[in-house]
C-alpha cells in the first residue's frame, strides 16, 4: 500500500514528534521539580497574624485565655470569677474571696492568690454536649491541690508549674521581695513548705520549671539566679548580661527564656557536666581532652565522657549541670512585662509595657514577628493551646488575634549549621524527628543525611571503581576471547539482581559473618593490594620466552591464586593474632583504645552492597568505551613495539577517557539515589562519622522510612519533599559535572 506522505513529510513529522516528545519529557520533570519545590517552600514563611479583636471586660481581670478550638474566651476577675465570651456557657466561681494575683502556665496550670493569704492551683477543662445537631461547649474549674494557706504577709504574685505525676511547686512573693515556696505531693495530697526558701530575697519575679527540677529567680536589681528543686541548691549561670525584666521556663523544663530591661530576649540552655577521674598511671587523651593520672576533670561533653567510661582505670560521676545563654534573638520595642511559652512547642511571647507582642522561636532563634497590639502595658498574656493565637489583658481590655505559624522551628540555620539543643553541651548535627514524649525537641538538621549519602557513595565507589574499571580494561584488551565471552555476560547479569535482594543479603547474610571474621577481613584487605602489586611485579619478572609459552589468561591465575593464599592466611591467622595482639577481642580493643565502636551494619556492608550494585552500571559502559578505541590504533601501537599492558595504559585507557569517566559518573549517581540497599544495611543511624565500622543514614533512606507516617503538611513531612530537592539538585550537579568534564576528555583526546 502506498503511503500518501512523501519522505520529506515524513522526516517533519518524526522531527515534529520527536522535538515534542522531549519538550513533553522536560515539561514533566519541570512540573515535578515545582511541585516538590511548593511543598518545601512554606517552611521558611513567616508567621502571620489576625486582625485585633477587642473584647469588652472588667479592668479587674487578672488572667485571660482561650479553649483549643478557639471558639471560647475567658478571663478570670478579680472576684474569682472566670466569664465566659459565649452565654450558652456557664460561668464559673473558683474562689471564693478576691484575688490578688493570678498565672497560666504551660498545659493551662492556673495558679490564683487571694486577698486572704490562700493559694490554689488548678485547670479549667472544657467539654462538648449535644442537643440534636447542636453542640455547646462547657467549662469546669478542676482542683489539681487543696487550698493552701500562706504565712501571713502581704502577697502580691504567685506562680506554680507540675510534673507529669500531678506534684505541683508552688511560689509565692509579698511586696517586700520575700519568697514563700511550697510543695504539692500528689500521692499524699499534702503541701509541704520547701525548706530554706525563705532565705530567697528581693525576690522581683518567679518561674517554676515543668518536672520541678529547677526554680529561675530575678531579684529587685535584675539579677537572674537559678536554683535546683527541691534542694535550692545555687545552679551556675553564664552569659547573662544586664538586668532582666522577666523570666519562664519553656516546655520540658530544658530551656528558660529571658527578656531584658532594655528589651533583649535571649534562650539558656541547660548543660549537662560529668566528672571524669583518672585512677591510672598515665595520661590519657581522647578528642582533645586530656585527664593526667589521679586527675579530675569536670566534662561537658558526655560524647567524650562515655568513651572515656570504656577504659577499665576510668571512672564517670555525674556533675552538677549549669545554665548557660546560648541564643541571643531580635529584641522587642519597650520593656518586657510578661513572657508566655507556648504549651506543645518551644515557642514563646513577650508582651511589653508599651503594647508590644512578639512571638519567638527557641531552637530556631528566629523572632517570627513583632506588633503593637494596644497603647496600654500588658499585664497578662496567654498563647492559645494550639499555638494558633494569643489573648492579652491590657488596661481594662482584652485583645485576642490569630496567629499562623506553622512551621516556627525550621530556619536555614537549623537546616544546614549546627544548633544547641537541649541536653548537648555544644551546638551539633543532628537528625531525630520524633521522640518519646510530649516535651521532646525536633532535631531535623540535613547535614547527617547529606553527610550519610556522601559516606555511603564513598565506600561503595572505593570498592567498586578500581574493580569495575581494571576488570573493564583488562577484559576488553588483555583477556582471552573465552574469558571475554564468560566474564562480561556474567557481570551484566549482576545488574538484573533487584536492589531489595542485594540488600536483604548484605543485612542477614554478609552483616553477622563480616562481624564474626572482622579481624580476618582486616588482614585481607591489607594484605590483597599487596599480594596483586607483587604478584604483577613478579610476573613482569619471569622472562619472556617463558610467559609465550604460558596459555593466554595465566596471569589472571596466578592473581588468583595468590589473592586465595592470601585469604586463606588471613582466616589461619585471625585467631592467634587477635589473642596475642587485642587481648583475645579485637572489637572491644577497636572501642577501649580507638573510641571506635563496632556496629553491625556498618560502612563496610553498606560498599560492599552497594558497590555490587554500582559494579554493573560502570563495567558496562566502561568496557564498551575500551572496546570503543578503534583497533587500527592498537594494532599500529602493537607493531611500534609497545605490549599489550603498554598499548591498554598508554593508548587505550586516554582514548576512552571520556567514557570511562562517564562510567564513573552514572554509576556515582546510582550510588547516591540507591534506597533499599543503604535503608536495609546501614544501619539508618544519622551520624556524622566517617569510621568504617558504624553506619549512616542516607537521604533516600530517610525519606522512604519517615514519609509514610509525617503528617501531610507537617514540618516532617515539608522537610523531607525539602530533601527530596536537595537529591534532585545534587543529581543534577553530577551530571552536569559529568557533561563538562567529558567534553573536556573528548576535545583533549581527540586525536586518538
Amino acid at each position: 500500500m502506498r503511503s500518501f506522505l512523501s519522505e520529506r513529510q515524513k522526516d517533519r513529522v518524526a522531527t515534529v514528534l520527536i522535538r515534542t516528545g522531549g519538550l513533553l519529557v522536560i515539561l514533566v520533570v519541570v512540573a515535578i521539580v515545582v511541585n516538590i519545590g511548593s511543598e518545601a517552600l512554606p517552611l521558611f514563611a513567616r508567621a502571620t497574624t489576625g486582625p485585633v479583636e477587642r473584647m469588652a471586660w472588667s479592668p479587674a481581670a487578672l488572667l485571660a485565655g482561650s479553649d483549643a478550638r478557639r471558639e471560647l474566651v475567658w478571663t478570670l476577675g478579680a472576684d474569682g470569677r472566670v466569664v465566659f465570651d459565649d452565654p450558652n456557657t456557664a460561668d464559673l466561681v473558683i474562689h471564693n474571696s478576691a484575688l490578688v494575683a493570678a498565672d497560666q502556665e504551660i498545659h493551662g496550670l492556673i495558679s490564683i492568690l487571694g486577698g486572704d493569704g490562700t493559694a490554689m492551683v488548678g485547670r479549667l477543662r472544657f467539654s462538648d454536649s449535644w442537643v440534636g445537631d447542636r453542640r455547646t461547649t462547657g467549662a469546669r474549674w478542676r482542683a489539681s491541690t487543696d487550698e493552701l494557706v500562706l504565712n501571713a504577709g502581704d502577697w502580691v504574685g504567685v506562680t506554680a508549674n507540675g510534673d507529669e505525676d500531678g506534684n505541683v511547686v508552688l511560689a509565692a512573693r509579698d511586696g517586700g521581695g520575700r519568697l514563700d515556696l511550697w510543695s504539692w505531693d500528689a500521692d499524699d495530697e499534702t503541701w509541704q513548705r520547701v525548706p530554706a526558701s525563705e532565705l530567697i530575697t528581693n525576690v522581683a519575679e518567679v518561674a517554676v520549671a515543668e518536672g520541678l527540677e529547677a526554680l529561675a529567680v530575678i531579684d529587685t536589681t535584675g539579677a537572674l539566679r537559678l536554683f535546683r528543686l527541691p534542694s535550692l541548691e545555687t545552679v551556675d549561670v553564664v552569659g547573662v548580661e544586664g538586668p532582666m525584666a522577666a523570666a519562664r521556663f519553656l516546655i520540658g523544663g530544658g530551656s528558660l527564656a529571658v527578656a531584658g530591661r532594655d528589651g533583649s530576649v535571649g534562650v539558656l540552655l541547660e548543660i549537662p557536666r560529668v566528672k571524669v577521674l583518672n585512677n591510672g598511671s598515665q595520661a590519657l587523651r581522647v578528642e582533645g581532652l586530656t585527664v593526667g593520672p589521679d586527675e579530675a576533670v569536670l566534662v561537658a561533653d558526655n560524647e567524650v565522657g562515655s568513651k572515656l567510661a570504656a577504659r577499665s582505670e576510668i571512672v564517670l560521676e555525674s556533675a552538677p549541670s549549669r545554665w548557660r545563654q546560648v541564643r541571643d534573638l531580635a529584641g522587642i520595642t519597650g520593656v518586657p512585662t510578661v513572657i508566655a511559652p507556648e504549651d506543645r512547642r518551644r515557642g514563646f511571647a513577650v508582651a511589653t509595657s508599651d503594647g508590644s507582642v512578639a512571638l519567638y522561636y527557641s531552637t530556631s532563634a528566629r523572632r517570627l514577628f513583632e506588633d503593637r497590639w494596644t497603647t496600654a502595658a500588658v499585664t497578662s498574656l496567654t498563647v492559645d493551646p494550639k499555638g494558633d493565637g494569643a489573648v492579652v489583658v491590657a488596661g481594662g481590655e482584652v485583645l485576642r488575634r490569630s496567629i499562623e505559624n506553622p512551621h516556627p522551628e525550621i530556619s536555614l540555620r537549623t537546616l544546614f549549621l549546627p544548633v544547641w539543643y537541649e541536653g548537648y553541651a555544644a551546638p551539633r548535627f543532628v537528625w531525630q524527628s520524633t521522640g518519646g514524649s510530649d516535651a521532646f525537641e525536633p532535631k531535623l538538621s540535613l547535614w547527617p543525611l547529606i553527610f550519610g549519602t556522601l559516606k555511603a557513595t564513598l565506600y561503595a565507589m572505593l570498592f567498586s571503581v578500581p574493580l569495575a574499571l581494571m576488570a573493564a580494561v583488562y577484559v576488553s584488551q588483555l583477556a582471552p576471547t573465552w574469558l571475554q565471552s564468560t566474564v562480561k555476560p556474567t557481570i551484566e547479569l549482576m545488574a538484573a539482581v533487584p536492589s531489595v535482594v542485594v540488600g536483604f543479603l548484605a543485612a542477614l547474610w554478609l552483616a553477622p559473618r563480616l562481624e564474626s571474621a572482622l579481624l580476618a577481613v582486616s588482614l585481607a584487605a591489607v594484605g590483597l593490594p599487596l599480594v596483586v602489586i607483587l604478584s604483577l611485579a613478579g610476573w613482569r619478572v619471569i622472562p619472556a620466552p617463558l610467559r609465550r609459552r604460558l596459555p593466554d589468561g595465566a596471569e589472571l591465575l596466578v592473581l588468583l591464586a595468590a589473592g586465595a593464599a592470601v585469604v586463606a592466611a588471613a582466616a589461619a591467622l585471625a585467631g592467634p593474632v587477635e589473642v596475642r595482639l587485642f587481648g583475645g577481642d579485637f572489637q572491644r580493643y577497636l572501642f577501649t583504645e580507638w573510641g571506635l565502636r563496632y556496629d553491625q551494619r556498618n560502612a563496610i556492608v553498606v560498599g560492599l552492597g552497594l558497590g555490587f550494585a554500582i559494579i554493573p552500571v560502570i563495567f558496562t559502559i566502561a568496557e564498551d568505551a575500551c572496546s570503543a578505541v578503534p583497533r587500527a590504533l592498537v594494532n599500529a601501537s602493537r607493531a611500534l613495539g609497545a605490549t599489550r599492558w603498554q598499548t591498554a595504559l598508554k593508548l587505550v585507557v586516554p582514548a576512552a577517557s571520556p567514557g570511562l569517566f562517564a562510567a564513573v559518573m552514572l554509576g556515582l549517581g546510582r550510588a547516591v539515589g540507591e534506597t533499599m540497599i543503604v535503608l536495609m544495611a546501614a544501619g539508618n543511624t544519622p551520624v556524622l562519622d566517617l569510621s568504617l565500622f558504624n553506619g549512616m543514614r542516607t537521604m533516600s533512606a530517610a525519606i522512604a522510612v519517615e514519609i509514610p507516617e509525617a503528617p501531610v503538611g507537617g514540618t516532617l513531612f515539608r522537610v523531607l519533599f525539602l530533601t527530596g530537592i536537595l537529591l534532585f539538585a545534587f543529581t543534577m550537579v553530577l551530571t552536569t559535572a559529568a557533561d563538562l568534564v567529558g567534553s573536556y576528555l573528548r576535545k583533549r583526546y581527540a586525536r586518538f
